[in-house]
């Protein structure tokens, strides 16, 4: 298969003079008073409309960490979506909770609310004490039912926005909406530091207690080695907000070059008729950290995402084949060392995950950081690899 150069994340001359002067200072772990994990935090927290950030070295361990900041305890259950990447229900299980997967809307790709209820109203002896909507592809799930549904089920909630830095719900930024959200810095994420991950809310108690758990178990107001909790040394460092920061404030920019040239690739495949784009509500704004768009199912055969995903390589450009299969089937699951309810899993089938693992692709947010002409030439350059197969 063709190695393709690397195109993201773009090293500039802005992020290199920020990382070289936290070098030069000294000071490279967390520290309070004017730090860069600091300012970090103020910033992107207030950036998503929310009183309190707290950032972590991963956004798997930013996920842990929310989870142990609720009142939960070992063997309670929690939903999570079938389709998504495994660290939102393994964040969980290394806690002691065990996963009930739900299935997707398949116009959106995220959590399906109407499964959910049934799962929550199947649930009568409240086993379930949280569910983790996933903003899947930056587009954010529908929290106005997701709260309500958890809530009459008194249920918490925590957004999984790993891939959603500045997607937008009915106006609002995701995160914040839910009792907090995590978001990552990845290597493919739209804002990087190679990894990295933030924790959101507007909960001041459950912000001193994520702040205590990710500092070993210290209190804000306590001694070096007087610990109140359970904890987790989880800090950032000052190199991995030193890249941030920038990319923080140059995020609307980044976004509206984003946007702009995702509408080239709605607006050339909107017709398509072996290809299906996925919808995005009116009352959303998603960052188009992917774009998915999935093999229409009487042309699947001739066309396959690794079909689709080797020729369009074989030309420089890039696709992500996506998930393989849903959470419920992955090996990781079975391991019996967890205790989990493997027979409920075994019997689990979500049509919808099912559908988007053998359908669904996804075009990465960097092939719409280039200019318009680029784009074009993508978008065009994928329609001719579909019409060539299915020849």
């Amino acid at each position: 298969m063709k190695i393709l150069r690397r195109k993201w994340p773009k090293p500039n001359d802005v992020e290199e003079s920020f990382l070289v002067a936290t070098y030069r200072s000294g000071r490279w772990g967390r520290f309070d008073g004017g730090g860069m994990v600091e300012k970090f935090e103020k910033d992107f927290a207030e950036y998503h409309q929310a009183k309190y950030g707290v950032a972590v070295f991963n956004a798997t361990i930013g996920l842990m960490l929310a989870y142990m900041s609720l009142d939960l305890k070992f063997g309670d259950y929690f939903v999570v979506p079938s389709y998504t990447f495994i660290a939102t229900a393994t964040a969980g299980i290394v806690i002691g909770l065990k996963p009930v997967f739900v299935d997707i809307d398949f116009d959106t790709l995220t959590i399906d609310t109407n499964n959910l209820a049934e799962i929550l109203e199947r649930d009568k002896e409240n086993k379930i004490k949280l569910v983790v909507p996933v903003h899947f592809a930056g587009n954010p799930s529908e929290m106005d039912l997701v709260i309500k549904i958890s809530r009459d089920h008194n249920a918490y909630v925590v957004e999984d926005a790993a891939q959603a830095q500045g997607s937008e719900y009915r106006g609002r930024k995701v995160g914040a909406i839910g009792d907090m959200g995590v978001f990552s810095f990845q290597s493919s994420k739209l804002m990087t530091a190679g990894e990295g991950g933030i924790i959101v809310t507007n909960n001041e108690n459950y912000y001193e207690k994520l702040w205590s758990i990710h500092h070993a178990g210290r209190s804000m107001d306590g001694r070096w080695y007087e610990h109140v909790r359970i904890g987790l040394n989880a800090r950032m460092l000052e190199f991995q907000a030193a890249i941030l920061l920038p990319q923080l404030w140059s995020l609307d920019q980044t976004l509206l070059k984003i946007r702009r040239n995702a509408s080239i690739i709605y607006e050339e495949l909107s017709n398509e008729e072996s290809l299906y784009i996925h919808k995005i509500p009116r009352h959303v704004k998603t960052n188009h950290y992917f774009i998915p768009i999935s093999i229409e199912e009487k042309f699947y055969g001739k066309l396959t995402k690794e079909k689709i995903v080797e020729k369009m390589r074989e030309k420089g450009f890039s696709i992500v084949e996506g998930y393989k299969m849903p959470l419920y089937k992955q090996q990781a699951f079975y391991e019996e060392r967890w205790g989990l309810p493997i027979d409920e899993y075994k019997n689990t089938y979500n049509p919808n995950a099912e559908k988007a693992c053998r359908l669904t692709m996804w075009i990465p947010h960097y092939e719409l950081l280039e200019d318009e002409e680029y784009v074009i030439k993508y978008v065009r350059t994928l329609k001719e690899v579909v019409k060539d197969l299915l020849r």
